[in-house]
């Protein structure tokens, strides 16, 4: 009975550990998922150019790529929340310390990007109509011009589709009505946004938007007044 603090110790360290690594992963499937998302609008942006120039296209081949990274994200997401759900036992070495396991925990961590400053985007000083389709949580108070800044800040190199854009900002719970009213929401904010180089329109794509200016990639931006 005397090793039994000692154990406890160990044990609680351990059980940080996996708790660390849990958000983690959670972390590593949001960003994983967002990726697909935009990967989901840039292929219908690029599809709609590639059908204009090679009516037989290659979609085929891009839908079964899409499908095969879909079915390994699922798996993934699987396999984490069976592991996490199932107890983990593991036998302490008798050569370890207190301070070994918070240590091990620190370096398997991957160093997370830095949040970038959305101060100088201001919020909403008026209350929305009760028929306007809500944005998620985190938008809620901006309005849909400064959510879309705010979701590129984000995702500073990210090409964004209009209807990953959607998604990102209205969830995946939109109805087909609801999608086509937001969709065109959205769209009427990019192009206003455009206008006022708060983001670039991607060349050679249809409604396909990225943060930076990128010579020969994005519109270039329109002259000042």
């Amino acid at each position: 009975m005397t090793d039994s603090p000692e154990m406890l110790s160990l044990l609680s360290a351990e059980r940080d550990r996996y708790i660390l690594e849990a958000v983690d992963l959670e972390r590593r499937l949001s960003f994983i998922r967002h990726q697909i998302n935009s990967l989901d609008g840039l292929i219908s942006g690029y599809a709609q150019e590639d059908q204009m120039y090679h009516p037989l296209g290659r979609l085929s081949s891009l839908s079964s790529t899409q499908a095969y990274l879909q079915d390994s994200l699922s798996q993934l997401n699987r396999h984490h929340y069976e592991a996490a759900a199932s107890p983990i036992i593991e036998t302490a070495s008798p050569t370890s310390t207190n301070s070994a396991a918070p240590q091990s925990a620190t370096t398997n961590l991957a160093a997370k990007p830095p949040k970038p400053d959305i101060s100088d985007i201001p919020k909403l000083h008026i209350s929305r109509k009760p028929s306007t389709i809500p944005l998620l949580a985190q938008y809620q108070d901006y309005s849909v011009q400064n959510a879309i800044l705010i979701l590129m800040r984000y995702n500073p190199t990210t090409h964004f589709h209009v209807d990953a854009i959607v998604r990102d900002l209205y969830g995946d719970g939109l109805d087909e009505e609801q999608f086509k009213i937001a969709k065109a929401t959205v769209s009427k904010m990019l192009s206003t946004g455009t206008q006022a180089r708060l983001w670039y329109r991607v060349l050679h794509t249809q409604g396909v938007y990225t943060l930076t200016y990128e010579k020969g990639v994005t519109s270039k931006p329109p002259k000042g007044k």
